[in-house]
């Protein structure tokens, strides 16, 4: 994520406190995911920020066992697609041990900073840690 888009550094700042927000079009009633200034379904403009749960459940996932660059050395890890409770799907890290995860697991908001302190979207086990 950049900074430099005001969107995503909305979505950024939002993730800093630990919080999931995404904007919702006024105009079709869209939870938009990936955020961006204008609707992709009706291209209205009029977007509100909605606080989310942070909880879902994983849709679907990938164990990696090769990393590169910042995941080097940090294998396996899990890429995830995750069912918002609120409907979209994000895909997203999930920090868990990956023989732990199946379909339907459920996940919640996790504390998303890499190595470099960057803010990323991640999920863990929504019993860990609750």
């Amino acid at each position: 994520m950049t900074p430099h888009d005001p969107v995503l550094a909305r979505l950024e700042e939002g993730l800093a406190e630990g919080r999931l927000e995404l904007p919702r079009c006024a105009g079709c009633g869209t939870l938009l995911w990936y955020p961006r200034a204008r609707c992709p379904h009706c291209m209205s403009d009029a977007l509100a920020w909605e606080a989310l749960s942070g909880s879902g459940t994983v849709h679907s996932f990938t164990v990696n066992h090769r990393g590169q660059g910042e995941y080097a050395g940090r294998e396996p890890f899990v890429i995830a697609y995750v069912e918002l409770a609120e409907g979209p799907r994000v895909l997203s890290h999930v920090d868990a041990e990956p023989d732990s995860l199946r379909v339907g697991t459920p996940v919640r908001l996790g504390r998303g900073l890499d190595r470099a302190g960057r803010l990323h979207l991640r999920f863990e086990h929504a019993e860990e840690n609750a």
